[in-house]
């Protein structure tokens, strides 16, 4: 019942949003404070009890660690806490109390979305941009569309990007990922990375998300330094315009990327990544 108070409240505040913008899409942008292991100023201890972190209703396999370190003797302080990964009673944290009721407010938002995508701070700060979490964004295809047949994304993109998700989180995986997937993902994530405020054209988006999702792209990131990497995408799309000077442009106009299309920006950009290796 909270839940459909909760849907029924953004829902009323996003189309009155989209009404006054005269209509089209709406784009929610919600920020949440980063998540932290220390309990808020007003509530913090110099160590905590057992009783603390049962009547905040923690996990059991939580409550069984806690157990085990409370008769050793060893005391409950946020310290040790940290070092353990659990957080304290006050945090607010997810895994911890008000967790389930911080999260619910986000999850009736994404609720009313097409799609939705998380931007990491921990990505940020190791210079990911855009910092876009692969595991925790998706799209909903088609969700709210008044077409028969609706898409949310063009022919071209869905061809280069179909298992890109997939790329990026698999690699995410510290054990189970292989160096080759390692490498394809990097490559993703270079050409995912574009200057604020500098929009890209989706012909210029489709070359270089299929020179990466191609695997074109794999040896490079590998042996070059990130300098180099960034010179060299940096001249990939002017060398396809140079070879093929109506491919992307044709690409654009239609949105979509042909069979013949994809073999012919194949082999330039093969060349190109070839040429550039010898240089």
């Amino acid at each position: 019942e909270e839940g459909s108070i909760l849907r029924v409240f953004y829902s009323g505040l996003t189309e009155r949003a989209h009404r006054r913008t005269g209509g089209d899409t709406v784009t929610l942008i919600v920020l949440q404070p980063s998540p932290s292991l220390r309990a808020a100023q007003g509530v913090r201890k110099a160590s905590f009890t057992l009783a603390d972190f049962e009547s905040a209703g923690f996990s059991q396999r939580a409550l069984t660690r806690l157990r085990t370190l409370d008769e050793k003797g060893i005391e409950l302080t946020e310290a040790v806490l940290e070092k353990l990964g659990i957080p304290a009673p006050g945090s607010g944290h997810p895994r911890a109390d008000g967790g389930r009721a911080a999260g619910q407010h986000t999850e009736e938002l994404t609720s009313l979305v097409d799609g939705h995508i998380e931007l990491s701070e921990t990505l940020a700060a190791a210079g990911r941009v855009p910092p876009i979490d692969p595991s925790q964004s998706l799209t909903r295809i088609g969700v709210g569309s008044t077409k028969l047949r609706p898409q949310a994304t063009s022919a071209a993109m869905r061809a280069v990007a179909r298992a890109l998700r997939l790329e990026l989180a698999s690699a995410a995986d510290p054990v189970h990922c292989e160096p080759p997937q390692r490498r394809r993902a990097a490559a993703c994530t270079r050409v995912l990375q574009q200057p604020n405020l500098l929009p890209m054209a989706l012909s210029k988006q489709v070359a270089l998300l299929f020179a990466a999702t191609s695997g074109l792209l794999d040896d490079a990131v590998d042996q070059m330094e990130d300098a180099e990497i960034a010179s060299l995408l940096d001249g990939l799309v002017d060398a396809v315009d140079a070879a093929a000077p109506e491919l992307l442009s044709k690409v654009g106009r239609s949105s979509d990327l042909t069979d013949e299309q994809a073999q012919e920006l194949r082999s330039i950009i093969a060349d190109y990544v070839a040429n550039s290796a010898v240089q």
